[in-house]
């Protein structure tokens, strides 16, 4: 993003987000007590306006009245909210005085639950991207300097997005490079892309025959930064080792939307020789927090929101700045835990660390213990299929207890051959695993469950949304 664009964005929309990046320059370098006493000062704010003015907040019949009380230390009064009581809430949830003229909205993506329609006014919007433009000097990326972003959205055709624009979950994509443009609209768009020195690939057409020409388009755009949702990154990071592609040395990488795994951390960072900068977010709050050089966890933004960790590890977020559709302590359905201890960085707030994704993605094993996307990925490394020539993702899908089905996405080779719609599927030679790497990965698996059937892809579907999900559970 360049400092024009910025300014643009700030006359067209009417935020502030050049102003609130100066306020975060400084607050980053501020002591934890003068952090936690500006949350305390915004929270006293919020609550005060949410009693007046939300229909949810102050009626009895509720049950979610908050209390008296307008201090952060008896916060925990606050009952706690969740996707099916906001969604139950409806219009309740919005305040008396919304304009809605200020307001952008959007629906949550829904592959976890029901979408929810969100509402984001323009106080919000300014402080999630200006926290999210911070994070941009954290990774040493400078306005004006190229950046490339792989997204893929259902409605990309349709879109109507200015630079920068917000969507569903932390990210903030554009319109897509790879998608035919016939409205004055995404021609406008697009010029404002060049002007703003950025590129968007269509992550829903990544298979080898797209994937050839956004490494071309690559190698002349050469981005310093190359973000987006992880599964297309590891998609492209494949693609460029397997054909031994040179030329694509961005300064960072980062990524968003799935769980990130170490061993996959490791396997972007050396293809393309380039640290792996990870963020968090959702759609009831964007830019919650994002990680510093150090990568020991991501730094909580805490002049924007305050996030809490249950004795579950489930994350509970509240929104300080968005009196249009409040979000106070709202559960989000992800796992995750606080860290309270001094980084290296220098920057006091607390740190998000092992970010499981979502609670519903989870795995019951024949015992009836309970694991994520991170056991199966531990497990794949130990036999030697990740960050190997065998496989590239995995999912794991279970509709009964104890039982799974394992699916494989075999890397591309010779015994591939394309569809006419330009699709990787598997054909005779060495596009499947070998006989004995079958029996490899069912015996690593076995012990755990009482059945397991695997299945080989040539590309597996995200799917409605574009976020890989690693685990589906389909139990009630």
């Amino acid at each position: 993003m360049t400092n024009t664009g910025l300014i643009l964005y700030d006359l067209l929309k009417g935020t502030h987000v050049r102003k609130t990046m100066r306020f975060l320059r400084d607050s980053q370098d501020w002591s934890l007590e003068e952090l936690e006493r500006l949350q305390a000062e915004k929270l006293e704010r919020l609550l005060e306006g949410v009693r007046a003015e939300v229909p949810f907040f102050r009626s009895p019949v509720t049950g979610y009245r908050l209390p008296d009380n307008r201090t952060i230390e008896r916060f925990d009064d606050c009952p706690i909210l969740d996707r099916q009581i906001a969604m139950e809430a409806g219009d309740s949830l919005l305040s008396d005085n919304i304009n809605l003229k200020k307001c952008k909205v959007s629906r949550t993506g829904g592959t976890t639950g029901p979408p929810l329609r969100l509402y984001r006014d323009t106080e919000t919007r300014s402080w999630a991207l200006a926290a999210y433009y911070r994070f941009y000097e954290w990774m040493g990326i400078e306005p004006g300097m190229p950046e490339v972003e792989l997204w893929g959205s259902t409605t990309v055709q349709n879109s109507k997005s200015v630079i920068p624009s917000e969507a569903e979950g932390q990210n903030f994509p554009r319109t897509s490079s790879l998608v035919p443009r016939a409205s004055i609209q995404n021609i406008k768009s697009e010029s404002i892309n060049r002007i703003n020195r950025f590129r968007n690939f269509n992550a829903f057409s990544f298979n080898d025959a797209n994937l050839a020409e956004v490494a071309v388009k690559l190698q002349k755009f050469r981005p310093a930064l190359i973000r987006g949702y992880l599964s297309a990154i590891l998609l492209l990071a494949d693609y460029i080792k397997r054909n031994n592609i040179k030329g694509i040395n961005p300064i960072a990488v980062s990524s968003t939307s799935e769980t990130l795994f170490p061993e996959y951390r490791k396997k972007i960072e050396e293809i393309f020789q380039a640290p792996l900068f990870n963020q968090y977010g959702c759609g009831e709050c964007n830019s919650i927090a994002f990680e510093c050089k150090e990568h020991n966890g991501m730094h909580i933004s805490m002049e924007h929101c305050i996030l809490e960790s249950d004795e579950n590890n489930n994350l509970i977020v509240t929104n300080l700045d968005n009196y249009s559709q409040p979000f106070i302590r709202y559960k989000n359905g992800d796992i995750g835990q606080i860290d309270t201890s001094p980084c290296a960085c220098g920057n006091p707030a607390p740190r998000l660390i092992k970010l499981q994704g979502r609670a519903s993605e989870n795995i019951i094993l024949k015992d009836g213990s309970s694991v994520n996307g991170i056991f199966f990925a531990n497990l794949l490394d130990q036999e030697g299929f990740i960050n190997s020539d065998k496989m590239l993702r995995f999912q794991v899908v279970q509709d009964k207890e104890g039982e799974i089905e394992f699916k494989a996405e075999i890397k591309s080779g010779s015994g591939y051959r394309m569809t006419d719609t330009g699709c990787r599927i598997p054909g005779a030679g060495n596009g499947e695993l070998k006989n004995v790497d079958l029996k490899k990965l069912k015996d690593c698996l076995l012990p755990f469950f009482t059945k397991v059937e695997i299945t080989q892809h040539a590309f597996l579907d995200p799917g409605p949304g574009g976020k890989f999900r690693y685990i589906v559970s389909n139990l009630s």
